[in-house]
């Protein structure tokens, strides 16, 4: 007799879920918005977003991933994508994946399956997350979107890192204020 984790129960609707939304999204070429969408039959689901500070409660070997929004909301983020989450801890992102509930105020645990996530600030301050990469005599960060941007005074232990998906606060025409590493090199 084999004993499933409640995780488990929860992860295998999320990822039918995640899988209907992503093949109804690539069907239509449609774009994520801020809010899911009922679905007819031939109508595409918009993916469900969410911002907010990225935490690790509990205590080993029980611990969730948490999203604490600015309106004080949690949600328990599940997901393949939690092992690069960690490296997301302290800074605010953006998650893009499936709500397994509508309102995190009303359920103490409420989920999030995530697909992707993007940093979007450090202490308060802008960041843009994406992979490094040579660029010329320099380098550049490409961002999920494929667009480049050169990357000025990139400090020495990014620049050892080429292929690493990396986050950068502050603007990218001059040294970094903070950065970090997600993953490492492919």
């Amino acid at each position: 007799m084999t004993t499933r984790c409640p995780l488990q129960r929860c992860l295998r609707p999320a990822l039918i879920v995640l899988l209907g939304v992503g093949q109804l999204a690539g069907c239509r070429g449609h774009t994520a918005s801020s809010s899911s969408h009922a679905t007819t039959l031939g109508h595409a689901i918009a993916a469900d977003t969410v911002r907010g500070i990225m935490a690790i409660t509990g205590s080993e070997p029980l611990t969730t991933m948490q999203l604490t929004t600015t309106t004080g909301s949690r949600w328990q983020l599940v997901g393949d994508s939690l092992q690069t989450l960690r490296a997301a801890v302290g800074l605010e992102i953006m998650v893009r994946g499936v709500a397994l509930a509508t309102d995190p105020t009303a359920r103490p645990d409420a989920q999030f399956a995530v697909v992707r996530f993007v940093v979007r600030r450090a202490d308060g301050v802008a960041a843009q997350d994406g992979v490094i990469e040579p660029d010329g005599t320099g380098f550049a960060l490409r961002m999920a979107d494929d667009r480049r941007a050169s990357l000025i005074d990139a400090p020495l232990a990014l620049r050892e890192r080429i292929g690493a998906r990396i986050w950068w606060a502050g603007p990218l025409d001059r040294a970094p204020i903070a950065y970090g590493i997600l993953t490492t090199a492919r």
